[in-house]
Formats: C-alpha cells, structure tokens, sequence
C-alpha cells in the first residue's frame, strides 16, 4: 500500500535565525517554528498577491477615473478608421 506524504519545504539557517524564530514562534503563542514559519510565509504571500492583483486610487483619481469611463471622448478620424478597418476585414455578427 502507497502512502502519499505532503510536499515538504526545507531551509538551512543559523543558530541565531532559529532562536529569533523560536522567540518570535512562542510570544505569537504558535507551538513549533515549521508552524510559526508557515503561517508568515502563507501571510507574505497572500499581501503580495493581492498587492499585485489590486490598484489603489486617491479619491481624486478615482472620480476621474469613473468620469472617464462614464463620459469616453468622441473617437477622432484616425480611430474611426482604424475601426472601419477591422471591421470590413472581420464581420463579427457572422456565425
């Protein structure tokens, strides 16, 4: 019978890294470094991910923003062209 184990992450350090992370492990009230590590790598890298996946505005910015977006310029001669071009090169409502 074929046990499947959890993939393991392993990290060398030294002696001072791992009395910081003891220390810090225990004051956080968390039994064991591995965990205590894990769950502040799981933190980083959440922020990080929503960091990269989330833009911040100022208020300001966020109204012009919406303005923008709610009242687009008209299109000039140049991108009106450019959309006639690709539209009588793809028919789009064609199925």
């Amino acid at each position: 019978m074929m046990t499947s184990t959890a993939p393991r992450i392993t990290a060398r350090i030294d002696v001072q890294t791992q009395d910081l992370l003891k220390e810090a492990a225990q004051l956080a009230g968390i039994s064991s470094i591995n965990s205590f590590v894990l769950q502040a790598a799981l933190k980083e890298a959440k922020a990080i991910i929503a960091q990269e996946q989330t833009i911040q505005l100022s208020q300001e910015a966020s109204l012009r923003l919406m303005d923008a977006l709610n009242n687009p310029p008209e299109p000039n001669p140049k991108l009106r062209q450019l959309f006639q071009t690709n539209f009588d090169e793809v028919n789009v409502y064609e199925r």
